[in-house]
């Protein structure tokens, strides 16, 4: 049997290729055809997933096995790649050959695998699509269709753009790749922990500081790694303690992490690859997508600064006595956010194309290190970041390529069009309806599957269902977006939940509730920009600063609500009415503003008096004490 050290350098050699290759492609373009390069890259994933990422075990039979299923992969694909001409003339499956028909077969059956290991969930709808695709025709009513044959399913699954090598395959052999090693690159450089100093000189001496600081880092960093848990795993692990050593409780704790932690992948550029997916997937251009995202996000972030500002008030929490000064943490670490700067300039200014620019702040990002003594990194590292970089991303090409699978279930027998119009039907039709459900399909599916996976296919299936009923596409895909990013802390499965407190030492049920609790005003705010483009930078600019003023202050109200916690503790008509008075203000049009900004400042005149009696009481019980 081979030794374990030779073959992860075997796995290290394809893995740090295969980032060789990609730069190519980038540069000169793909090799031969789509298909061919997305065979190349599919075959080297499962290589290292089988071999590396996720073998069957250490024994000498699971070896085996793996061994066998990789080298099976590799024979499979390699095909594909030397005989694409002749697979493609087999005119839609009539003339593949028993060979063929075994090589497709072969690359069905790795994919399978590869996710059985990983979401069973998604293992079970794939073979639920297969079953579909194959037997449908025996199904009774709407959902019944023509009937395939096995060489038209083989061809259609294992060869086209219809499934494995369609849409989900054609994002990750490119723009998620390159973003995967970016954020690994930013990680092994230091960027993670310059990001956490960083907003720990900034925010570190205010009154929940810690907390504070842990919401901030976990934004900027959460938008690289493109995984809730990963970021919870990656930052959480280090602010999760410092939060509880500062005072907080630990589910109290572990809450704002994952809150916090979610929220990074609505955070412009990158959206944790969200923004790539949905430019393939609508058509619509990724700049377009990054900026809609900023108030929805920033709106977020403002709801909870404030939850984490009420809990350290009831706490009487203060913030850290020693930090880093600012100017310091940046003269030290300030070149990991040249490559952040130059990618948005990029992205946003330029309008390189989302692959060229990943590419160049890949570069960047090894080379800006190089600068300085302190930060230089020599070749061996650099080694290892595109090693790393390449195998955090086979995980998740292995769970998007079975989405070509189950998305061909739905082309190429007519089910996707049927099913929006089934959903449409069971709502009866009404926008509140249909937006409803389709948020509850998006958190069922984020509940067992990555965000990036959870929102495919709500986007690929509940979308036209939104957009049918008059919603504009780009709300459309980002309300899922965003409930798919939301499913990893919603009761009862909340995953990301359950990494936190397993971090935190807590109970992961009150866990998940907290997290759930602290993000309702996230949840407004995605409603309300399916109805009021404006919040997604839609429209007239005045439109637009009303939107961003009147939402600021309704979720914020909405914070201080559900904390029942203002200036003083809040009693319940003032809840009441700051609830209230923060709906209104978010959903504008529904009701005349001025109401809402009537109720909420009543509530805030209220707070305003408590407060001034409080101090005057604090300062009558300080004067007595020096009496005495």
């Amino acid at each position: 049997m081979v030794n374990r050290r030779v073959l992860e350098k075997i796995v290290s050699f394809f893995a740090v290729s295969l980032c060789a290759y990609i730069f190519y492609a980038t540069i000169w373009g793909p090799y031969k055809t789509t298909i061919v390069h997305r065979a190349i890259f599919l075959g080297v994933m499962l290589l290292i997933f089988f071999w590396s990422t996720k073998p069957l075990g250490r024994g000498r039979l699971a070896f085996s096995l793996d061994t066998l299923l990789a080298l099976l992969t590799i024979f499979a694909l390699g095909y594909l790649v030397i005989f694409w001409k002749k697979i493609l003339a087999a005119i839609g499956g009539t003339y593949l050959s028993a060979l063929q028909i075994t090589v497709g077969f072969v690359i069905i059956i790795a994919i399978l695998e590869a996710v059985r290991r990983i979401s069973v969930p998604l293992f079970a709808i794939a073979i639920a699509a297969i079953g579909y695709i194959l037997f449908g025709n025996y199904l009774p009513g709407i959902l019944s269709h023509a009937g395939m044959g096995v060489k038209r399913f083989i061809y259609l699954t294992a060869f086209s753009h219809e499934g494995v090598f369609g849409l989900g395959l054609a994002v990750s052999s490119t723009y998620l790749f390159m973003f995967i090693l970016f954020g690994t690159a930013l990680q092994e450089t230091g960027a993670s922990d310059f990001c956490l100093k960083l907003t720990n000189s900034l925010v570190g001496k205010t009154r929940g500081g810690p907390a504070k600081s842990a919401v901030i880092a976990s934004g900027l960093t959460g938008t690289m790694i493109g995984s809730s848990i990963g970021n919870v795993v990656t930052t959480g692990s280090i602010t999760i303690p410092m939060m509880k050593e500062s005072g907080f409780k630990p589910h109290t704790a572990g809450a704002i992490e994952v809150v916090a932690s979610e929220g990074a992948q609505l955070v412009p550029p990158i959206m944790g690859a969200g923004a790539f997916l949905m430019a393939e997937l609508t058509g619509i251009p990724y700049p377009t997508i990054a900026l809609a995202a900023i108030i929805p996000a920033f709106l977020y972030y403002v709801s909870v600064f404030i939850v984490v500002d009420m809990e350290s008030v009831k706490l009487g929490m203060r913030g850290l006595e020693k930090v880093e000064k600012a100017q310091k943490v940046i003269r030290e670490g300030g070149q990991h956010l040249i490559p952040i700067a130059v990618l948005f300039y990029l992205l946003l200014i330029t309008r390189l194309t989302v692959t060229y620019a990943g590419l160049i702040t890949v570069l960047l990002t090894v080379a800006i290190n190089q600068i300085r003594r302190g930060t230089r990194i020599n070749l061996k590292k650099i080694y290892t970041i595109f090693d790393h970089g390449t195998r955090r991303s086979a995980d998740l090409t292995a769970l998007i390529a079975v989405i070509g699978i189950v998305q061909s279930a739905f082309t190429i027998t007519g089910l996707g069009p049927r099913l929006s119009e089934l959903l449409v039907m069971a709502a009866g039709g009404h926008p509140v309806l249909v937006l409803i459900m389709a948020m509850a399909i998006a958190i069922l599916l984020g509940m067992g599957m990555p965000t990036p996976i959870a929102y495919l296919l709500s986007g690929l299936f509940v979308a036209p269902a939104l957009v049918e009923v008059g919603f504009p596409e780009l709300a459309a895909h980002l309300f899922l977006f965003f409930f798919a990013i939301k499913s990893g802390s919603t009761p009862p499965i909340a995953v990301v939940a359950v990494v936190a407190a397993g971090i935190a030492k807590a109970n992961w049920w009150i866990t998940a509730w907290l997290s759930f609790l602290y993000s309702l005003p996230g949840f407004f705010i995605a409603y309300a920009f399916m109805f009021y483009p404006s919040y997604l930078l839609e429209g007239t600019w005045i439109k637009i600063l009303i939107s961003l003023i009147c939402g600021s202050i309704g979720a914020s109200g909405l914070a201080y609500g559900m904390q029942r916690h203002f200036l003083a503790k809040l009693a319940l008509w003032e809840i009441l009415f700051l609830i209230a008075g923060s709906l209104i203000l978010i959903f504008v049009r529904l009701v005349n503003p001025i109401f809402g900004f009537i109720l909420v400042i009543l509530a805030g005149l209220s707070q305003w008096r408590k407060w001034l009696n409080l101090k005057a009481n604090s300062n009558t019980f300080v004067v007595e004490e020096e009496r005495r």
